[in-house]
């Protein structure tokens, strides 16, 4: 039985050590559910084409490097399979990062996309992002963004954050798969701005709120509700974190502009890029939670 529906998990990798906590991560995951995993490593030639064209790849080099690349993956996947019978495909590409990642994520079918990141902070951040903010702004399935802060592997406290953005409810259905898939817990954190005082959209958020609390409880998984009042809802997500323990954030990767007086835009970017535990990133789909009917 495979609870979260995954049945293949593509990981890029550069071989770093968050790449391979983001591998542990994978091969976890593939236990529990019986999934298998893509490696793939992409040979990122595009700087040196743009930037420097007279110093551009030959195809001799290219050849010799993607052939050790190869015989690299080949290794870890062989020992994967050994250690803990998981099936292991390996590929070789080159290319841009997020565009190869996203490109074979389709090729494959991926069901998920788990990926270790460094982050970026200052004016990159908003005006370029790093390669995996790019890849869970544009992969079809969810991505699994894991930073080096910590290495334990698997989920017990997953924080799942509900906002008044139209889509906010719709992680609730993978977050009760992975709820059941881990043995974990829940923890609804209902985001308000400190300055909200339209009576008639509390009301509303008190309601959608309830209504996130009788779908859990029909699921029977364990969960606690809190609401926080906030001006960063990035910032208050991430402390909320750090303060029950969790070792999970669920967010959709769009955020829409509302009502509530909050700037979305730069929300599921702050997350992905500073959070120090890893964080599944989903793409809306409306209709996705038929129980909560969005108001």
């Amino acid at each position: 039985m495979n609870p979260l529906d995954i049945k293949r998990i593509l990981i890029p990798t550069d071989f770093s050590e968050t790449a391979s906590l983001a591998l542990d991560h994978a091969v976890n995951m593939a236990r529990l559910v019986d999934a298998q995993i893509t490696l793939i490593h992409v040979v990122s030639t595009f700087a040196f084409r743009v930037n420097l064209p007279e110093l551009d790849f030959d195809e001799a080099q290219n050849n010799k490097l993607s052939g050790a690349v190869g015989s690299k993956l080949t290794a870890i996947a062989e020992e994967i399979t050994q250690k803990h019978g998981v099936k292991v495909n390996t590929l070789v590409t080159s290319g841009r990062v997020r565009e190869e990642v996203v490109r074979i994520a389709d090729e494959i079918d991926a069901d998920i996309i788990i990926i270790g990141t460094h982050g970026v902070s200052g004016l990159k951040e908003f005006f370029m992002g790093s390669n995996a903010f790019r890849i869970v702004s544009e992969a079809a399935c969810p991505v699994l963004s894991v930073q080096d802060h910590g290495s334990e592997i698997g989920f017990n406290n997953i924080v799942v954050p509900i906002d008044n953005s139209f889509h906010s409810r719709e992680k609730l259905g993978i977050a009760v798969k992975m709820a059941k898939a881990f043995d974990a817990k829940l923890f609804i954190c209902g985001l308000r701005s400190y300055d909200h005082n339209d009576e008639d959209l509390n009301a509303k958020f008190r309601m959608k709120m309830k209504q996130v609390e009788d779908y859990l409880t029909e699921k029977d998984v364990e969960f606690t509700t809190s609401t926080l009042f906030c001006g960063n809802i990035a910032k208050a997500t991430m402390d909320y974190s750090a303060e029950v323990g969790a070792d999970l954030i669920i967010i959709m990767n769009e955020q829409e502009i509302n009502t509530t007086g909050f700037f979305m835009g730069p929300y599921a970017q702050q997350v992905v890029n500073h959070s120090k535990v890893p964080v599944l990133s989903i793409r809306p789909t409306v209709g996705a939670l038929s129980n909560v009917t969005p108001y």
